[in-house]
């Protein structure tokens, strides 16, 4: 159990690191957005780039139990929120992935680490 929520936490760490990277590097394209929303999206990028020492961090330190379930709680309502803005355009494939890899690993981790925790394990 504990390998499995280590895996998944280095995993979430290093798409947080690329994505957000991404998203703060990005060109600007004045024809595709404003400059409001490019820079709230290039600020939300850097914390999400930044999310990812914390992934790192608790994956090396799984006892850090109120870092953990933060970041557990705030992927699982980013996958929740993703699934509602499917009410706006039509599932695609890789939205789903994208859907299901922030809901079910993320309630299993949390399940697994409240288990290892009681039992003493972290």
């Amino acid at each position: 159990m504990l390998l499995f929520i280590r895996i998944f936490l280095i995993l979430y760490g290093l798409i947080a690191a690329a994505t957000g990277f991404m998203g703060t590097t990005a060109k600007f394209n004045a024809a595709v957005t404003d400059a409001m929303t490019d820079n709230n999206h290039r600020y939300v990028a850097a914390i999400w780039m930044a999310t990812s020492l914390a992934f790192f961090y608790v994956a090396w330190n799984p006892s850090e139990t109120a870092l953990f379930r933060f970041l557990m709680v705030a992927v699982f309502i980013g996958g929740i929120v993703r699934a509602a803005a499917l009410l706006n355009y039509p599932a695609t494939p890789f939205l789903i992935f994208l859907i299901a890899i922030e809901l079910i690993p993320t309630a299993l981790m949390l399940w697994f680490h409240t288990k290892l925790s009681n039992a003493g394990s972290l």
